[in-house]
């Protein structure tokens, strides 16, 4: 080999370094900056809740607090029929024999247990309401209701 190429090997490896490097440094900027995802209904009713324990007397604000916590195994139930309903709309559609009346029986069957988790969160909100002071009624509609 001769002098000039082997001082430029080096070159090229600190080139090619570079290059990497600004490449991996891209990635981890970009990620940090990716937007948080969106609050799922925990969280919002979590965060409505907290805002608004200090404008209510403690008594409705224990009836909140406690409310929310009776709450999370509804929560969960919900978080897991989203969950779950990717990985079977997946299969449905991977499936060697396509059914059109098993996709649509699958959002059926969603949409049916959507409702009724939804009754049931109205229900548990109508209820919690009622035990409410009039005075903690109105201070949480004056507040920003999601």
């Amino acid at each position: 080999m001769t002098p000039s190429i082997r001082r430029r090997w080096p070159w090229f490896l600190l080139v090619g370094s570079l290059a990497l490097n600004m490449l991996a440094g891209g990635f981890v900027v970009a990620h940090s900056f990716r937007p948080p995802p969106p609050p799922g209904p925990e969280q919002m009713l979590e965060r409505l809740v907290n805002e608004v324990s200090g404008r209510l007397s403690p008594a409705d604000a224990a009836i909140l607090r406690k409310a929310l916590d009776d709450a999370r195994p509804l929560f969960v139930r919900i978080r897991i029929g989203r969950e779950e309903f990717a990985p079977r709309l997946r299969s449905e559609l991977m499936a060697e024999s396509f059914d059109p009346k098993r996709l649509t029986d699958l959002f059926d069957n969603i949409h049916a247990n959507d409702a009724t988790l939804r009754r049931e969160f109205e229900a548990r909100v109508a209820e919690t309401m009622s035990r409410l002071s009039p005075e903690g009624r109105l201070r949480l509609a004056e507040s920003r209701l999601p």
